[in-house]
């Protein structure tokens, strides 16, 4: 719902190009242009971003440092109740969402109030300086860490919740709507919240497991080499010894005696390396095996987190449909119209024409059915995207099969 963050002066520039849309190449993919006109400037007092900062900043006392948070931004996302709600009442509710943030930070510090309507969700962005009243030094000065405790931020969504109920009728079901409970009751809440955790517990010690083993395979795989290398630097010393003139092995009497202590000695290290390497090569052996066991059970764990998380989120959905849109089922139609809305949306795009096919059936078909939940604009817009796919994969393969030109 609300997002905050805290920035240090040199970020602050960028920020008001941004806010303002001071520049038509935006690095932002999800901004549409033709839709930047509905955007609303609720600071429209002549001035801008920048000049507002500078000007507050004059005003008051900020450290001469590049560190410093010397403003905060609060960005705030339209409610999904009100997605689909007339431009009115989304225009009233972010001024006030504005006006809440005026008397929680002071209007005096604020810097910017902007709504995007042209990005994918409606969403505001506020911007102040974060003022303080110094008691040692009489005189204000700019604290983010003072003005941003802990209690500002743990209370914010709850307060922001109960003043927008205060001063908008048509908002009843709130930003929080529950949501951060989406089961029945505690005893099942703490159920899934023990396998959870036990679950995380057991994937912590099993990727422990993996990096002991790691360990020990690099260390078996290092002696081996070095073992490896003995032997190359034996067998280049016998060479030397074979090279012979005429014949004749050429040695002088007084290294006669060395030679053959270094030959006993360099027996000895063989046979002992060739032990070695044997015993390395079947710790080797059992390492990888017990490795191979570990990632097999880790791939496991890893499947049956995925399965709770899937499980969590099948009740959280339940449950929002159920208490917050009074919804007990939905029809095959829908639940399939609603999957395919949900690819289009996240460009999860087929590339096979005979599933897109099937999707332009699944979208029509809910589309003529009266007692569809879906918004008639919403299954519109979807059945003309899976059109324009289904065209775009019959140009392609027609290319495909015409060939290069000649």
């Amino acid at each position: 719902m609300a997002h905050l963050k805290k920035n240090t002066r040199g970020a602050v520039p960028g920020l008001a190009v941004h806010f303002e849309r001071k520049t038509d190449h935006h690095t932002n993919k999800e901004i549409d242009v033709s839709k930047s006109y509905l955007n609303q400037d609720l600071m429209a007092d002549g001035s801008d971003m920048l000049s507002r900062f500078n000007e507050r900043l004059n005003d008051v006392y900020c450290m001469k440092r590049d560190d410093v948070k010397a403003l905060a931004t609060w960005i705030v996302t339209l409610p999904e109740e009100l997605t689909e709600a007339p431009y009115e009442q989304q225009s009233a509710f972010f001024e006030a969402t504005t006006n809440f943030l005026n008397e929680r930070y002071g209007q005096e510090n604020a810097v910017a109030a902007v709504v995007h309507y042209d990005e994918t969700t409606p969403h505001l962005h506020y911007a102040f300086v974060p003022v303080v009243f110094d008691d040692k030094k009489s005189r204000y000065k700019v604290s983010a860490k003072e003005v941003l405790t802990r209690h500002d931020l743990q209370t914010f969504h709850d307060d922001l919740d109960q003043h927008l109920k205060k001063v908008l009728p048509f908002y009843e079901q709130g930003i929080l709507n529950n949501k951060t409970l989406p089961f029945e009751n505690v005893a099942e809440i703490k159920k899934y919240n023990d396998q959870f955790n036990a679950l995380k517990n057991e994937l912590a010690d099993v990727e422990e497991n993996i990096r002991a083993k790691q360990a020990v395979l690099k260390i078996t795989a290092q002696a081996l080499t070095e073992v490896d290398l003995a032997e190359k630097q034996i067998d280049a010393f016998k060479q030397d010894l074979s090279k012979n003139l005429f014949g004749k092995t050429v040695l002088k009497p007084d290294d006669l005696d060395r030679f053959k202590n270094v030959l006993a000695t360099m027996k000895k290290a063989t046979l002992q390396s060739q032990h070695e390497t044997e015993a390395l090569k079947q710790t080797l052996g059992k390492v990888k095996a017990q490795l191979a066991d570990v990632q097999a059970g880790y791939q496991n764990l890893k499947e049956t987190h995925q399965a709770l998380q899937r499980r969590q989120l099948d009740y959280a959905m339940r449950d929002m449909l159920k208490n917050d849109y009074g919804v007990d089922k939905l029809s095959h139609t829908d639940v399939e119209a609603r999957s395919v809305l949900y690819k289009l949306d996240h460009e999860e795009l087929t590339q096979n024409k005979k599933e897109a096919q099937s999707w332009l059936k699944t979208l029509t078909t809910a589309r003529a059915d009266p007692d569809t939940k879906i918004a008639p604009t919403r299954l519109d817009r979807g059945i003309e995207q899976v059109k324009a796919l289904i065209n775009r994969i019959i140009e392609l393969t027609r290319d495909i099969f015409k060939g290069p030109n000649l």
